[in-house]
Parts: structure tokens; C-alpha cells; sequence
């Protein structure tokens, strides 16, 4: 894709930023799936989809307080969740974002936490960029990439 939704010097650092923040709602919040899909439909992700350098250089207690919800770094790890499988989600969720300049509210419409958790074993031993082109041919993603002349960025 020669057209990202942001310059690249900031993708790694989203990935680790996405990496920290989907631990962190696995183990200071009850329902990990529901948080990351209010998350993925915040305007503060809808900021980071721009581009915007104030939002995507932000902590990710600071991104949870703004959603109003505090965390205890000191929690243990999750025993609900496998923090390698949202670890590989949240790559997979920035790269897909990134790669395909799509918002995020409208990939998470489409791919469910839930269902991108079950399918971690079948796609994780694959490289990351073959795992998002399968997710968007999977998830026919295409479609929303053929409205995206329209969007403003």
C-alpha cells in the first residue's frame, strides 16, 4: 500500500503503545473485549487514525484515563486472557489501520475482538503482514477501502 494514514516513523511505536494498552485492559478491566472495542470507536483513536502527533505519542494510562478508566500497574497478569493473543490483535489492528487507511471504529465494526482472538491460532504462525492481508481478504475490508478517496483525513 503506497498510501499509509500516517508517516511510518510512528508505526512502531503505536504497535508497542497498542501492545502495552491491550495488557493493561486485560487485567484492570473485567470485560477486555468490550473496552477494546470502545476503545477502537473513541475519538481518541479517531485522532491517532489521522495521524494526529498529540494523540499518537500519548501513554496508554493516559489513553485509559481519558476513556475514564484507571488502572493499577501493579496488577498481576491476566488469568482471563492471553496477553500474547492481544498483543498479536493490537498489532494486528494498527497495521490494518495503518496499512489500509481505515478508521478504526469501522475495522472493529467488522472484526470482533472476540472473533480475531479465536483466530490467533490459525494466523499467528504466519508473519504479521500475511496475517493482516488474510484478515482483509477474510473480513472483505476491501469494501471500505473503496470509500476512502471520500474520507478526510
Amino acid at each position: 500500500m503506497n498510501d499509509p494514514a500516517y508517516d511510518s516513523g510512528y508505526l512502531n511505536s503505536a504497535k508497542l503503545s497498542g501492545r502495552y494498552l491491550f495488557k493493561l485492559i486485560a487485567r484492570n478491566c473485567s470485560d477486555c473485549f468490550d473496552i477494546i472495542y470502545k476503545y477502537m470507536k473513541s475519538d481518541y483513536r479517531k485522532y491517532m487514525d489521522m495521524g494526529n502527533p498529540l494523540y499518537l505519542c500519548k501513554t496508554p494510562k493516559q489513553i485509559l484515563g481519558n476513556m475514564g478508566i484507571s488502572v493499577d500497574l501493579n496488577t498481576e497478569i491476566s488469568d482471563t486472557y492471553d496477553e500474547f493473543i492481544l498483543e498479536w490483535m493490537s498489532d494486528c489492528y494498527v497495521t490494518l489501520q495503518w496499512k489500509y487507511r481505515l478508521w478504526s471504529s469501522e475495522i472493529i465494526d467488522i472484526v470482533k475482538p472476540e472473533k480475531l482472538y479465536k483466530q490467533y491460532y490459525p494466523l499467528h504462525e504466519t508473519s504479521l503482514t500475511n496475517a493482516v492481508t488474510k484478515i482483509y481478504e477474510i473480513y472483505h475490508l476491501k469494501d471500505l477501502c473503496m470509500h476512502r478517496a471520500k474520507r478526510i483525513y
